[in-house]
């Protein structure tokens, strides 16, 4: 339901999709592309789902509990953006199978059926669900920001249960240090180089691009013009690829993956300071976290 989304969106201040690489180890598989801090608030695609399904379970098993009944919601699929890395670095193997995920995205995104649309008036089901402002809680997070969460609500109790009281506050800590790494990082002068180098590659190949996002704007912008056709928006997969292509073929040639790891390195030690035990607190509450989704708890049997 709309509120359920509403709420999710102010308890955890950027969603489960962000960020990314450390030197003192992380999440990032070998061979990816670099994100801050290991991508330790990135989850893959097969996490997100299991780490959802979980919660819903618990959020089912609260509110029955407090005698109402739930039906778990399904996942948002199809949106192949989410996992964009936080530089716009491309890999040629992403690059030859979904190009920049922008038009895969626009003809597969897919919401959820809402199956507890029937209660959307039912305010002591919405209170148990997603609690009330008498029980809000707000964390002051780095850089003036804050998130906040209903601590009466079974969607928090769900969250707790699975991740750690403190996980939220630790994710959305380092979702807003991850941007100021990637803010960091690209305001070095390798990067205006190495972006340089990409950008000469980009020239001989006939491409006219200033900035590493700016071939990805442009098939934005291509998929704006075609009004939502489906038709017209398949037809154009081909140049997204052949655009994906060439500006992966060029990141590599310009060493840029390379030079942003170098870069990052740095720039991670600087905005850490002495912040390492949150992060390594982190990392352990994560891997507690998708152990926890690898083995749910059953479905609990309604209460009346």
């Amino acid at each position: 339901m709309k509120t359920r989304t509403t709420l999710a969106l102010a308890a955890v201040l950027l969603g489960l999709g962000a960020a990314g690489c450390s030197t003192s180890g992380g999440t990032t598989p070998p061979g990816a592309p670099p994100r801050p801090f290991g991508g330790v608030t990135h989850y893959d695609e097969q996490q997100r789902a299991a780490l959802h399904d979980a919660e819903e379970v618990l959020v089912t098993g609260c509110m029955r509990e407090r005698g109402f009944d739930y039906r778990p919601q399904g996942l948002v699929t199809g949106d192949h953006r989410v996992d964009a890395n936080p530089y716009g670095l491309l890999g040629a193997d992403q690059a030859a199978a979904d190009g920049f995920g922008v038009i895969s995205t626009v003809l597969h995104l897919k919401q959820a059926a809402d199956p507890n649309q029937e209660h959307d008036a039912d305010q002591a089901w919405k209170a148990a669900l997603l609690g009330t402002d008498a029980h809000r809680v707000t964390v002051d997070l780095p850089g003036q920001q804050q998130f906040y969460y209903n601590g009466d609500s079974c969607l928090t109790r769900a969250r707790d249960t699975l991740y750690g009281p403190d996980y939220f506050r630790l994710f959305n800590t380092f979702q807003v240090l991850s941007g100021d790494v990637v803010a960091g990082v690209q305001a070095d002068g390798r990067y205006a180089a190495a972006e340089g180098r990409w950008r000469d590659c980009m020239s001989s190949a006939h491409q006219s691009a200033t900035h590493l996002a700016d071939p990805v704007a442009v098939i934005d912008q291509r998929v704006k013009q075609e009004g939502g056709d489906p038709a017209k928006t398949h037809d154009l997969i081909g140049g997204e690829l052949s655009l994906a292509r060439t500006s992966a073929r060029c990141q590599d040639q310009a060493g840029f993956a390379a030079t942003v790891e170098r870069i990052q390195a740095d720039v991670e030690k600087t905005v850490l300071g002495a912040d390492q035990p949150l992060l390594d607190q982190l990392r352990g509450l994560r891997q507690q976290a998708l152990a926890r989704a690898s083995h749910p708890a059953p479905t609990p049997t309604a209460t009346r």
